[in-house]
């Protein structure tokens, strides 16, 4: 078995970044299950820079024909990678493409799940819409999470309630908003009080483990009447509405990527996550934001109730949740077909 993988090794490209969501939960874990020979990895950011966009495409077409793998995993950027590369390699290889937001990128999808001999969704009420317009192609492959990344520590709590996240305007409400109710958030990441650094993957990690409660916030926006109101006089969240364009939420990575951890999570609730974890025993939820602060006060005086969850959702995780295992499913059925 060989595979290429066709994605960035640093996130965004920047190396001073780290590794890539896509680097760290699907290359890595792909290289757990089918070894580190048999994975290998096509960094198209790393070649543009060196070379351009013809380039790069060029290089990649010769390298696929050279390697020919069994299977080329694309996770595409922007318009790095043209259609023409990809269509140029269909004989030598299996091509599949690798969607993190198909549910609210539809235009995008139809453009390219044709180009590709496969395409993946992570969400099941998605592969389900797929099957029913006929789209043979689709193959259901959940985030999950790295078990070589994400793991149970048994840290001592250092934080009552924890989010890790970039800032937007909406979350930032969320948090302002439970300040208000006297429930103190320690946050972690990009744009939280003019901050620009970045938690590494490992500091995150510890953060889930040493939070009594880890919050899950949307990173949409909302169109709740009361963030409206308080928008209107607000120039960067304006901006924010206005620039949106996510239509719909998903089970993300991180919703595996906390339970995995074995911390307890207090997600906003979307179509799906029950169908990964059940709700109230393995993860907690709310679905108003009003509710927000009498849950997390709730929580935080039943210590013996949130550990059971916690210990839930990570049993849950570990037995079913792991990149490894949704990965290796999804390249088997690749090759069957």
């Amino acid at each position: 078995m060989k595979i290429i993988t066709v994605l960035m090794r640093y996130d965004y490209g920047v190396r001073e970044r780290g590794h890539s969501f896509e680097y760290t939960n699907i290359h890595l874990p792909l290289c757990g299950v089918f070894g580190e020979s048999s994975v290998l990895n096509f960094d198209f950011m790393e070649e543009k820079k060196s070379g351009g966009k013809e380039a790069l495409n060029r290089k990649l077409v010769d390298y696929i024909k050279s390697e020919k793998p069994d299977v080329t995993l694309f996770c595409l950027f922007e318009d790095e990678i043209s259609e023409d590369t990809v269509k140029a390699i269909s004989n030598d290889t299996r091509t599949v493409v690798y969607f993190f937001d198909d549910p609210w990128r539809q235009d995008y999808v139809n453009k390219w799940r044709k180009i590709f001999r496969f395409f993946t969704t992570s969400d099941h009420y998605m592969y389900k819409a797929y099957n029913a317009k006929g789209i043979k192609n689709a193959i259901l492959s959940p985030f999950g999470f790295n078990s070589g990344v994400y793991i149970k520590k048994d840290l001592p709590a250092k934080h009552d309630v924890s989010f890790v996240g970039g800032y937007n305007s909406y979350r930032g409400w969320v948090v302002d908003l439970l300040k208000k109710s006297g429930i103190d958030v320690a946050v972690f990441g990009r744009g939280w009080n003019g901050n620009n650094n970045w938690i590494s993957t490992e500091e995150m990690v510890d953060v889930f483990n040493s939070s009594k409660i880890n919050l899950n916030l949307s990173n949409s926006i909302s169109y709740d009447a009361a963030y409206l109101l308080h928008s209107s006089y607000r120039p960067r969240a304006v901006k924010d509405i206005l620039m949106n364009k996510k239509t719909k939420e998903q089970v993300k990575g991180r919703h595996y990527e906390i339970n995995a951890c074995g911390g307890f999570q207090l997600s906003y609730f979307i179509p799906g996550l029950n169908f990964v974890y059940e709700i109230d025993k393995e993860i907690a939820v709310y679905e108003d934001v009003r509710h927000l602060p009498g849950l997390i006060k709730f929580f935080l005086e039943n210590e013996d109730l949130r550990n059971e969850i916690a210990l839930n959702g990570y049993k849950r995780s570990v037995s079913e949740h792991s990149a490894q295992r949704y990965l290796k499913n999804t390249i088997n059925e690749i090759i069957s077909k």
